[in-house]
């Protein structure tokens, strides 16, 4: 019985945790994405068939990149289709090269400020010339010549990237029912399942902390002969 109540105590922690920062990832998509995070958040619900990752995921990785895109002062319903169409890109590379869709994140975030290599991995060539090329051709400036802003190169590599991965874009939903993909829905659907549950549990939860840090308020302010007593008493 006492190994059952352990683990059942396990689970739940479990259950909250994901409960907890699945709250905080959406508390996180409110500020980054404004009056556009209603639809960012509603894309995110279908994450786990349409690309292999649970809500949480899709969201923290959406808001990472709209933090980057809001921070280039691109107006955030734009940085939030970017930031959707970039997820979706990363669980369709991660189906297509068999990889992590961490790692298929991780190369999109260092190709969009500059860093070429990872992407490189993924099929995806970007250098100076091709970007300045791609901003010139997209009207984001007058000449092929000196250095791109933060901004203008952004986007210029994102084009570029949707240019390059076609053979990967949809791959995910193509092979939606082989086992790697199939593992990766489970995987999603089971995370989901525990911010679900966890969502019950964080009321009480919430309580009980808040009784326990007030206590340990209340104790730690007692002078240090008092506190003494109250903590070997087991009352802290």
């Amino acid at each position: 019985q006492l190994v059952g109540a352990v683990g059942a105590v396990a689970i739940g922690r479990q259950f909250v945790n994901a409960a907890r920062d699945l709250n905080e990832t959406m508390n996180k998509t409110n500020v980054v994405f404004g009056e556009a995070s209603d639809s960012v958040t509603a894309w995110s619900k279908d994450s786990a068939k349409a690309m292999g990752m649970s809500q949480q995921q899709a969201l923290e990785a959406a808001g990472t990149f709209g933090n980057l895109f809001t921070a280039m002062k691109i107006g955030r319903p734009v940085a939030a289709d970017m930031s959707e169409k970039l997820v979706q890109l990363a669980g369709d590379l991660a189906s297509f090269n068999n990889v992590d869709p961490t790692e298929a994140l991780t190369a999109l975030r260092a190709g969009l400020v500059g860093e070429t290599e990872p992407l490189r991995r993924l099929g995806v060539n970007l250098n100076q010339a091709t970007l300045a090329q791609k901003a010139l051709d997209m009207g984001l400036v007058s000449t092929t010549t000196g250095t791109l802003p933060p901004a203008i190169r952004a986007q210029a590599a994102y084009a570029l990237i949707l240019d390059q991965t076609g053979n990967a874009q949809g791959d995910f939903a193509r092979t939606s029912t082989g086992l790697a993909n199939s593992q990766r829905t489970l995987a999603a659907e089971w995370e989901n399942t525990q911010a679900m549950l966890g969502q019950q549990l964080l009321p009480a939860v919430n309580a009980v902390t808040k009784v326990l840090t007030q206590g340990l308020t209340v104790v730690n302010a007692m002078p240090g002969p008092i506190k003494s007593i109250a903590l070997a008493a087991g009352i802290a």
